[in-house]
């Protein structure tokens, strides 16, 4: 279940706001069957039974069998064109806003190594005072991980210049001691792979998108929900047709179903107050 939801989002962020969504629309489901088990809703249990199952389908699990289907295949739906290009074009101006600074992150730590090549072997024990490089002043401080039960320090490698201006920040987690073995050159390495890594993720996120493949769980469901009013998302595939057909025989069915039988309820009860 949590690789299925990694993979109908764009990143950690987005994995936890997908999960906080259908937390929240399934809590609100839940909390409305427990009510329809409340005696003081009695004559209206299947019908807010009913309501809260229609719910689920219509707003959880529907939409999350929409969003799988068009990762494995982004022409599985039609959208409207204005729907289809701004939100495209939304995408591609977040990853450009969010990746653009890491080539020059990445030349800079590269530089940072060439130009400190004698320090790369210190210890960031031995960075706890300044340490003059050849063109850059150098130094660690260690901070106290507070609540933590896995990691005790957090070490910050301060990078200036020569005029004392600070022009990065690298940090490393663990215990005092694993800190105080660590060699500078080591944190410089680590983080350049991190940020070719990122680098890495959205130029495959670039060719997702150039794929079309851009919609996530939370961006797709209000058209999801309003597609039946509004025809702003049509099926195109065999089997996006029949899976959206027997969305929606369900949940007009269901519909229907809590009509009548609210109705129904509504016309006994007016029917006994007018005989008694």
């Amino acid at each position: 279940m949590i690789l299925t939801l990694i993979n109908i989002s764009f990143g950690i962020g987005e994995f936890f706001s997908t999960t906080f969504l259908i937390l929240i629309i399934l809590s609100f489901c839940a909390y409305l069957y427990r009510v329809s088990k409340y005696e003081k809703y009695q004559k209206f249990k299947y019908t807010i039974a009913c309501l809260s199952i229609m719910l689920t389908l219509h707003l959880v699990v529907f939409p999350f069998l929409y969003i799988l289907m068009l990762k494995n295949d982004p022409a599985s739906f039609e959208f409207k064109t204005a729907i289809h290009d701004n939100r495209k074009k939304l995408v591609l101006n977040e990853w450009i806003d969010n990746s653009k600074s890491i080539p020059y992150e990445i030349k800079f730590l590269e530089n940072l190594k060439l130009s400190n090549y004698s320090i790369l072997n210190k210890q960031l024990k031995e960075l706890k005072q300044l340490i003059f490089g050849q063109r850059n002043i150098i130094y660690t401080d260690y901070h106290l991980n507070l609540p933590s039960k896995t990691y005790d320090f957090t070490a910050t490698v301060y990078i200036f210049d020569n005029k004392g201006i600070l022009k990065k920040r690298l940090y490393k987690v663990g215990s005092q001691v694993e800190l105080d073995s660590i060699k500078f050159g080591s944190v410089i390495t680590e983080d350049i792979n991190r940020l070719k890594n990122e680098l890495k993720y959205y130029r495959d996120k670039k060719v997702e998108l150039d794929r079309n493949n851009f919609w996530t769980f939370a961006t797709l469901l209000p058209y999801s929900i309003s597609s039946i009013f509004t025809g702003n998302m049509s099926p195109l595939t065999p089997m996006a047709n029949i899976l959206y057909t027997i969305h929606y025989v369900v949940i007009y069915c269901i519909g229907i179903g809590v009509f009548l039988h609210f109705l129904i309820m509504n016309l006994e009860l007016i029917i006994r107050n007018k005989k008694s």
